[in-house]
């Protein structure tokens, strides 16, 4: 075996030891998953439609739902069994932790159409 052969065979493991050592060492975090965030989403109700008709959160996740409407209405938010009466023009807040995944109506209570629908994703 010749010299160079000799030194390539004790060079090369010692030059991927220190690429693997760089890489090791300068490679980026992987990404983390977030945490639970505050969302609020703002829904409007006009002529008997929600705009928008479907929203999605994420398992976790503290939902304020700011509902205005253009007549008085009782919305009701299936799967969590949440009631609120929207009056006319005038903003109303429906909280909640969304604790259960699923997809779930958001209906008017009053005449029991589905308004919407909302996403609740695992984590």
């Amino acid at each position: 075996m010749s010299r160079t052969a000799i030194r390539l065979l004790v060079v090369l493991p010692i030059l991927l030891l220190v690429l693997v050592a760089l890489f090791l060492v300068l490679r980026p975090d992987p990404p983390t998953a977030g945490g639970p965030q505050e969302e609020t989403i703002d829904l409007k109700i006009a002529g008997g439609a929600m705009t928008p008709d479907e929203i999605t959160v994420e398992e976790g996740d503290q939902v304020v739902l700011r509902v205005t409407s253009d007549r008085p209405v009782g919305i009701h938010l299936h799967g969590y069994d949440l009631e609120e009466e929207v009056e006319s023009g005038e903003p109303t807040e429906l909280s909640f932790d969304a604790t259960i995944t699923g997809r779930f109506e958001i209906e008017d209570h009053d005449t029991e159409a589905v308004l919407g629908v909302l996403l609740v994703r695992p984590r």
